[in-house]
């Protein structure tokens, strides 16, 4: 079993060292100092404190549960760093010159509280348990459990009533965590606890499913309140929902039992503490902030500043949202972010778009990166100018495995980014400083590559009361930041435009000028599309250029296309007919064919004329854009618009899914210009026709090599599948042959028909009858020829076709 014991020793205050023994119980002490050679360093929590009835000496007892133990020949002298049951004693200044990144001066607070698995307010009731802010009573049928906030020097009491002796349930409570609890990692447990009669009881860390126990240990319980406090390590990895159980199996009717101040906590959040460090005077590395990632330097920090008399602010001042993200406002130097276009990043090679989350600053894209990817941050040009000069790169990454990230320039490694499994499936700013490298050839931008190695890991699974979290091996980017020197800022989004000015000036992201605070006379992203108008609405002015004035009675589109509305009063004796007839005839028209030819012959094979139509809009009075315009077809009695049709044509094809079974399609086409709408309609029919074909029939076959064609070529004509008589044909029909050479079907061979002779002047072929039903071919061909026959009606010849609709 993983249960730690803790050496236990008695700290005892001098009698005439003029000091108190302030330390009360369930406090979280520290000391640490330098004796010369090496740093002296013990963290405990004290279990009992009093004075010594021989002695008189106020003392402490503390559990050690980290560093060096407590020796006669060191100093003894503790500090609280917080309180595991008293939120009024939870927080301390930290002082240090000799830990890590010292010196530096902490104010800390709310460790005890803040950084627990579990620290109960009430009781679970049903589906509203909450075992993070809940005591979870298990063999509630055989209890009546009561709550109490305080009572005496005791806090959060659980009052546990046995009420009948039947059944093998267990009684006690079962308090689950979810948060991620690390390997190797140690889980202290502080309550206090009495009952009605001295009895035992069990207390077990394990897995959530029972399938293993970290540890399970034994405690006496008395009649009086006693503080417990118990340390497990944890077994095998942390990525298993676990819980802790105090079970009384040994209470009979009407036995009691009390708990009271019950808290869980990791003692990792003990040891380290940045997280609770609520402000810092120093140097300031080792800190994470949630806008600028981990600080460096010297400086100050803190969480509000308060400031009355006066306020100098020297260089740019920025403020982001509640939670760190995005600047929301912005006073200083202008050009801060090189980075060309952050909100939408080019990359050289293929990257995916990511919908799953939403950008940590509020604006622009999110890619999904699982490979060697490569950003092009700047120009050429603009490189080539700061070859040399330090720049920090900086990004936000929401890791899905833990991974390290190699960041190279121009094929230059300049920095490496590694982020462990407790900081994945959350937003993080990440950053790396270096020189400028030059760029490999001519014509190379400022390029920036990612090269992500994942540690495999696998799933995440909870129960069925908390959301599965899946481990992938990727990781998501958004908002990039490239800025001069060595220090990270908080992100300035940029677009394709840059400006490059030295000057000062500042920029909302929102909000408004004049007036109040909620309601300002002159509004800014108003209506949250980028836009800046007036409270009174009077005017507003939108980015892509359209807009409206005098309360949306004159507006105007992105091409500066101008509207009145009913309010514009214009006479309109005043106007030229030309300008008159503008303003009254703006309308559109759908222009093209209505019909497609379904032709067949012998061989049962059909085909369409035309084999498509293309239909285009005519504008009068107007020119709309893609974005303006609209495509649509019916669909029973709905309209259905058409998917990517957008453009001034629509090309139709007789086989599309549109026509349904169906021989009519009606399509509709649609112009909205500010709030006017303009559309028409067009109804395309299909005419199925089985009428008169035509078959040609060589008397050698249809293939000859190079060299003498002879063949007698003979067409017969057909009406419905049936062979037509030749005096009909001759009476009502005129042959017409033409002869063609592949691959040009569209000009016929000129003077074919005529006749032939060889060098003694020989006749070689006739003169072909290009009129007749019967042609005799003797000739010399090279590559493919091909012969057509096309009948053609007589003069006063009616010809009937059956169409069906």
């Amino acid at each position: 079993m993983a249960v730690f014991n803790y050496r236990r020793f008695k700290i005892l205050l001098n009698a005439d060292s003029k000091k108190t023994q302030g330390l009360r119980t369930g406090d979280i002490v520290r000391r640490q100092y330098f004796d010369g050679s090496n740093v002296i360093y013990s963290l405990m929590c004290v279990l009992d404190y009093g004075t010594d009835s021989e002695t008189q000496q106020p003392y402490f007892i503390g559990a050690l549960l980290e560093g060096d133990a407590p020796s006669t020949t060191q100093i003894l002298d503790f500090a609280r760093i917080t309180s595991l049951m008293d939120t009024d004693r939870s927080g301390a200044l930290y002082l240090t010159a000799s830990d890590s990144n010292a010196p530096y001066m902490d104010v800390i607070d709310g460790i005890g509280r803040n950084s627990s698995f579990c620290w109960p307010v009430n009781i679970a009731s049903g589906e509203t348990a909450d075992p993070m802010a809940q005591y979870v009573v298990v063999g509630s049928s055989l209890v009546s459990a009561q709550y109490l906030a305080f009572q005496n020097d005791n806090n959060r009491i659980l009052h546990i009533t046995r009420n009948a002796t039947t059944g093998n349930t267990v009684i006690g409570i079962e308090q689950s965590f979810y948060k991620n609890v690390a390997y190797p990692q140690r889980i202290l447990v502080s309550y206090k606890i009495k009952g009605s009669k001295s009895l035992t009881t069990d207390v077990t860390l394990q897995y959530a499913d029972e399938t293993h126990a970290d540890g399970t240990l034994e405690t006496s319980v008395t009649t009086d309140w006693e503080y417990k406090f118990h340390a497990f390590s944890v077994e095998y990895g942390g990525r298993h929902l676990r819980k802790l159980n105090i079970t009384f199996d040994s209470l009979d009717e009407g036995d009691e039992v009390w708990i009271s101040d019950l808290n869980i906590i990791p003692q990792s959040s003990l040891t380290s503490y940045e997280e609770a460090s609520q402000m810092r005077v120093g140097r300031l590395d080792g800190v994470s902030d949630a806008v600028f990632g981990a600080l460096e330097g010297y400086g100050g920090y803190m969480q509000k500043l308060y400031a009355t008399g006066s306020a100098h602010i020297s260089g740019t001042l920025t403020a982001g949202d509640e939670n760190g993200f995005a600047a929301t406002f912005y006073a200083g130097k202008i050009h801060r972010n090189a980075f060309v276009n952050s909100l939408s990043v080019n990359f050289s090679n293929s990257v995916a778009l990511d919908q799953t989350q939403g950008s940590p600053t509020g604006v622009g894209n999110v890619y999904a990166i699982d490979i060697s990817k490569t950003v092009v941050a700047q120009s050429h040009d603009w490189l080539v100018s700061q070859v040399g000069r330090w720049y920090c790169f900086s990004f936000w990454a929401y890791a899905k495995q833990a991974c390290q990230i190699t960041i190279y320039q121009n094929n230059h490694l300049v920095g490496t980014i590694n982020i462990p499994y407790s900081q994945t499936h959350s937003w993080r700013r990440h950053h790396v400083s270096f020189e400028l490298y030059a760029p490999n050839d001519t014509t190379e931008g400022c390029l920036i590559t990612l090269t992500p190695s994942f540690t495999q890991g696998g799933t995440t699974l909870f129960d069925n009361e908390v959301a599965a979290v899946v481990d992938e091996n990727k990781f998501l980017f958004a908002s990039p930041q490239l800025e001069s020197g060595k220090t990270v800022t908080q992100y300035q989004p940029t677009d394709a435009t840059l400006n490059y000015t030295e000057d000062y000036g500042a920029w909302f992201s929102r909000g408004g000028i004049g007036g109040t605070i909620q309601n300002p006379i002159l509004k800014l992203n108003s209506d949250g599309n980028g836009s800046i108008g007036a409270r009174s609405n009077a005017f507003l002015i939108r980015q892509d250029g359209s807009g409206y004035l005098a309360n949306n009675n004159i507006r105007w589109d992105t091409q500066g296309n101008v509207r009145f509305g009913e309010r514009v009063v214009i006479t309109w004796d005043n106007l030229s007919e030309n300008v008159q007839d503008k303003l009254w005839n703006c309308s559109i028209r759908i222009l093209g064919s209505d019909s497609f030819l379904l032709q067949g012959d012998l061989s049962g094979t059909h085909s369409f004329a035309p084999e498509t139509i293309t239909l285009t809009i005519n504008e009068t009075n107007m020119e709309s854009t893609s974005t303006q315009r609209a495509w649509y077809y019916l669909s029973g009695v709905d309209w259905v618009q058409i998917e990517g049709a957008n453009g001034l044509s629509l090309v139709v094809e007789p086989t599309s899914d549109m026509w349904g079974d169906s021989s009519t399609l009606v399509i509709k086409a649609e112009v909205t210009i500010g709030d006017s709408v303009f559309a028409d309609t067009h109804t395309i029919r299909k005419e199925y026709i089985t009428g008169y074909s035509v078959q040609i029939e060589s008397s050698r076959g249809q293939t000859f090599f190079n060299g003498v064609c002879q063949t007698v070529l003979t067409a017969h004509v057909y009406y419905q599948g049936m062979l037509v008589d030749d005096a009909f044909v001759a009476e009502n029909f005129v042959y017409s042959w033409k002869k063609y050479t592949l691959p040009d079907m569209e000009n016929e061979v000129e003077n074919w028909w005529a006749a032939i002779y060889d060098e003694d002047n020989n006749l070689v072929q006739a003169f072909i009858d290009r009129t007749k039903k019967q042609i005799t071919l003797n000739c010399e061909i090279q590559g493919s020829d091909v012969y057509v026959c096309e009948l053609q009606t007589g003069e006063g010849f009616e010809l009937t076709f059956p169409t069906i609709i």
